[in-house]
C-alpha cells in the first residue's frame, strides 16, 4: 500500500487482470466489502475471447467434447479446424445447443462460429429460472408417464433435456465469462440441475427400450417424493430460510426412499436424481452463508 494523501492509501490493480478484462481509462470499476475481502468488478464491455482448435476424429465424442469446452469458458469466436470432412454435420449439430453462436466462415478445412448476441449475457437470471422450470417439468411428466404409460411423454421429456442441456451450458459459459456471483456455487448448482435431468432422461430412454416394462409401486412412489422434494428445493432457492434448509437436509432422500425397488435402472436413476438434488440444496446453502 502506497500513501496517498492524508486518509487514502493506494494499491496497483495487476496489469494481468486489466488486459483479460480489456479495461482502459475512464472505465469504471466497483468496489463491494464481502466480509475480510474486497471485491473488483468491471462493468466495461468484455472484449472479444478468440482461439483455436482442431478436430481430430469425425466421431461426436470428440467433436462436442472440443467445442463444449471453448464455449462454456467464454470465448466469443473459435475457428475449428478438421482433416475429415465428416467432422461438418457434427459441427453443426453442436452448433444447435451452443445459444447464441453461428457459423460465420467455412473453408475446405476449418469453420469459424461466433458468438452473435452479446446482450444474452445479460439474461443469467432469466435462463436460470427456466432451467429450473424445465427439470420440474421434466419430473412431472414422467410421474404422467409411469402413470398412463403415453409413448408421445417420452419424447416431450426428451426435447426438454435437449432444451436444458442447452440452457446449463449456456449459464455455464456466463459463470466463467463474466465472473457471475458466487461463480462456484452457481456452477456447481447449474451443473446439478444438469446432471438430475440427465438421471430423468436415462430413465425414459429406459421406458422407451422397454415398452412391455411393468413399473412397480416403488417406483412411481419414489418419483412423486421426487417431484414433491423438488418443489421444496425450487422454493428453497427462490425463497431461503434456514428452517427450509434444516428440513430438506433432514429428509435424505437418497438413504431412505429407493431401497425397495427392484429395478435396477429404476433404483439407480431415481436415487441418483434424488442425490443431486440434495447437493442442489446444499449449494443453495452456501449462496446464503
Amino acid at each position: 500500500l502506497v500513501q496517498l494523501g492524508k486518509h487514502t492509501l493506494m494499491a496497483a490493480i495487476p496489469s494481468s487482470w486489466i488486459q483479460r478484462h480489456g479495461l482502459k481509462k475512464g472505465d469504471i470499476l466497483e468496489f463491494n466489502e464481502v466480509e475480510n475481502k474486497l471485491v473488483l468488478t468491471s462493468t466495461a464491455e468484455i472484449f472479444e475471447k478468440k482461439t483455436e482448435i482442431t478436430i481430430l476424429s469425425p466421431s461426436i465424442a470428440v467433436v462436442w467434447r472440443m467445442i463444449q469446452p471453448v464455449y462454456t469458458s467464454g470465448y466469443d469466436e473459435v475457428k475449428i479446424n478438421f482433416k475429415d470432412h465428416k467432422a461438418i454435420p457434427l459441427i453443426n449439430n453442436s452448433l444447435e445447443l451452443l445459444i447464441g453462436f453461428e457459423i460465420v466462415e467455412s473453408t475446405k478445412n476449418s469453420i469459424t462460429i461466433k458468438s452473435i448476441s452479446k446482450s444474452l449475457d445479460e439474461e443469467f437470471e432469466v435462463i436460470l429460472r427456466r432451467t429450473f422450470l424445465i427439470l420440474e417439468q421434466m419430473i412431472s411428466l414422467t410421474n404422467t408417464f409411469m402413470t398412463k404409460k403415453e409413448k408421445s411423454l417420452l419424447e416431450e421429456i426428451n426435447t426438454l433435456e435437449k432444451t436444458l442441456n442447452k440452457y446449463t451450458l449456456f449459464l455455464k459459459r456466463i459463470i466463467n465469462r463474466t465472473g457471475y456471483k458466487f461463480p462456484h456455487y452457481m456452477y456447481l448448482i447449474v451443473t446439478f440441475l444438469e446432471l438430475a435431468g440427465n438421471h430423468i432422461n436415462y430413465l425414459c430412454i429406459y421406458f422407451k427400450k422397454n415398452p412391455s416394462l411393468r413399473i412397480e409401486t416403488e417406483s412411481k412412489k419414489g418419483m412423486k417424493q421426487i417431484e414433491v422434494f423438488y418443489g421444496e428445493i425450487y422454493d428453497l432457492f427462490y425463497n431461503y430460510t434456514e428452517e427450509k434448509f434444516k428440513n430438506i437436509s433432514e429428509e435424505l432422500p437418497h438413504f431412505k426412499w429407493f431401497d425397495k425397488i427392484k429395478d435396477f435402472e429404476m433404483r439407480s436413476n431415481e436415487k441418483a436424481t434424488s442425490e443431486y438434488l440434495v447437493l442442489l440444496s446444499r449449494q443453495i446453502a452456501a449462496l446464503h452463508i
